[in-house]
């Protein structure tokens, strides 16, 4: 530090207000950003004292906390945060009862400037609309009650951050670092309260004292990426898809992974749609394998060409990773259809997707350790429900969606998955599970003989062993020349004036009476009867439709609908094709 800057760093410390003496310094032309940032540092972090209505400063402005409300707890740091300065922030206090976490980022409007009561309800998207606001949401998952979060911004405007000492990575591109940066920062959601870790706090072994690391300490210099040459870069930039770079992103020639997991399915074609992220493209002809820019973890959206149908299972090929990058891929569910949307309206974080006016969802981290070659199952069920397999094995359910609405499909090639291919979609069929009874058609000589004890003769009655036909079989008769089929076999004690006529071998040796009911009808017992009414597929509901032209009545409604549309709609009875499936009512 020359002497100069040492007087005006003791004039500096005998004013009242911090932050219009730094702003002026700030401004000064004779002072770069870099000569700023060693003389700044040596002042501790706090919060500045222009907040939202809802937040409460505590413990000498260090601690800032929202009261009853949601909203409106926008607040900033005490004085400029310097070029690779970085900052450390503790949650201090934490709920679940929310939902999202802390965004932050950084700002060159002077606080001192505004007025608590006119700041917005929300940091995003209402201040990083504004020119000179940068900040975005905070992964939920990284916001557990007593981490620390650490950041900082570079030369080149690139906001680097970390948790409990460990950097992550990138976070955001574009900060203007022109002016003075003063730390933007909104308790949000489950995030309720945050406190600037102090020097004193570090030393004396608190949340960070392990890592051996001091608030407002520049870290050590890193690499960074060149500046653009067009001057400053704004938050989210515009850049087309003909701005990435060519030696970025490879188009090859055709897949190389054949598919493993699914070979056994006919596929209907799936292509992106023309809407995607600034940083990826689509490589191939046919529209289905989409490429992440190498440089770049986020803003990776591809969609589907149309919208998924309930019932319908899509299947997706990770191609390439990148394990440089960690998180995995987003995946979600819209209303809203693509053509409405612009590729400057698709954030950095996919979670503000849920603050714009239509139906979004979306489930962030899926397939979080992935390997070239897997595929990825995502099924729409016909209740709404979304489950996830990852190579044809354990099914979880990621969300519930709204099944009235036309849901086109979106994913949001993150972090350390770069590159994937559409394999195809197809509607899916639930198996039809083999009948929990004894099996049908058994033959009279493969069956055991049931036989039951009767009193003798002169008392009138007979000992008789019944086969009892199948429905299926019923209008048969027995001929002595063949054996008939059976399903099953039932026991009955009949007086001997109405049995049928048999030979005096017969008569002599009754206990090998075989006897068959004048009416097969009457034989069916109560538990036959829930057999022919139950579905064939479910065993859940039952039969109300007819298939169309065979005329079994063996499914459900709904069942016989998933049935006839899948790819070879056949009746389970008879094999023959399902043209058509008709509901019938009963009175």
């Amino acid at each position: 530090m020359t002497d100069e800057n040492r007087r005006k760093m003791r004039r500096m410390q005998t004013q009242p207000s911090s932050s219009l003496i730094y702003y002026c310094h700030w401004a000064n032309p004779g002072h770069s950003t870099g000569d700023l940032a060693s003389t700044q540092v040596s002042l501790p972090v706090k919060f500045h004292k222009v907040h939202g209505d809802n937040v409460i400063l505590l413990n000498d402005n260090t601690i800032a906390q929202r009261g009853d409300s949601f909203c409106k707890a926008i607040c900033f740091s005490s004085r400029p945060i310097a070029i690779n300065e970085k900052v450390y922030i503790r949650f201090a206090k934490t709920s679940s009862s929310w939902s999202g976490v802390l965004r932050f980022g950084f700002t060159n409007i002077d606080p001192g400037s505004v007025r608590g009561s006119d700041l917005p309800r929300y940091a995003c998207p209402d201040m990083t609309n504004k020119q000179g606001c940068w900040a975005k949401a905070l992964g939920e998952r990284y916001a557990a009650f007593n981490n620390v979060l650490h950041f900082y911004v570079t030369r080149n405007g690139d906001v680097i951050y970390g948790i409990n000492g460990e950097d992550i990575g990138l976070f955001f591109s574009g900060v203007s670092t022109l002016s003075p940066l003063w730390t933007l920062l909104d308790i949000y959601g489950n995030t309720i309260g945050i406190e600037f870790v102090s020097q004193e706090r570090l030393s004396d072994g608190g949340p960070l004292g392990s890592l051996g690391a001091l608030n407002n300490v520049l870290p050590p210099p890193i690499p960074q990426r060149e500046s653009h040459p067009s001057g400053p870069r704004t938050q989210f930039p515009t850049s087309s898809l003909g701005n990435l770079h060519s030696d970025s992103i490879t188009a090859p020639a055709a897949p190389s992974i054949p598919i493993r997991y699914y070979s056994n399915i006919n596929f209907r074609p799936m292509s992106w749609h023309e809407l995607s992220g600034k940083n990826i493209r689509v490589v191939d002809a046919n529209r289905t394998i989409a490429v992440r820019a190498d440089e770049e973890y986020c803003n990776a959206y591809v969609f589907s060409s149309r919208p998924l149908k309930c019932g319908e299972k899509i299947v997706i090929q990770v191609l390439g990773i990148e394990r440089s990058f960690i998180g995995g891929l987003a995946v979600g569910f819209t209303a809203c259809d693509p053509r409405e949307v612009t590729r400057e309206d698709l954030p950095d974080d996919s979670d503000m997707l849920l603050d714009r006016k239509e139906y979004w969802v979306v489930n962030k981290d899926v397939c979080r350790t992935p390997e070239v070659g897997d595929e990825l199952c995502f099924h729409l069920t016909l209740n709404g429900e979304v489950r996830y397999s990852k190579n044809n094995t354990k099914v979880a359910t990621l969300m519930h969606v709204d099944k009235t609405l036309p849901l086109w499909l979106f994913f949001d090639v993150y972090g350390n998955i770069q590159k994937i291919r559409s394999i195809g979609v197809t509607t899916h069929v639930p198996p039809i599970p083999p009948r929990p009874r004894s099996t049908p058609f058994m033959t009279q000589t493969s069956m055991p003989q049931l036989t039951v004890t009767l009193p003798p003769r002169e008392q009138n009655t007979a000992q008789v062993v019944v086969n009892v036909p199948t429905p299926a079989s019923s209008g048969s008769t027995t001929q002595n020349s063949g054996h008939p089929n059976y399903s099953m076999m039932r026991s009955y004690s009949v007086p001997t004036g109405v049995t049928s006529p048999v030979s005096m071998s017969e008569q002599q040796n009754p206990t090998h009476i075989k006897s068959l009911p004048t009416s097969p009808e009457t034989t069916m017992d109560s538990c036959a009867e829930s057999e022919a009414s139950e579905c064939t597929v479910c065993y859940e509901r039952s039969v109300n439709a007819v298939l169309y032209t065979c005329g079994h009545m063996c499914m459900c409604f709904e069942c016989a609908i998933v049935v006839k549309n899948h790819k070879s709609a056949l009746c389970p009875i008879c094999r023959q094709e399902i043209k058509d499936v008709i509901k019938i009512y009963k009175t």
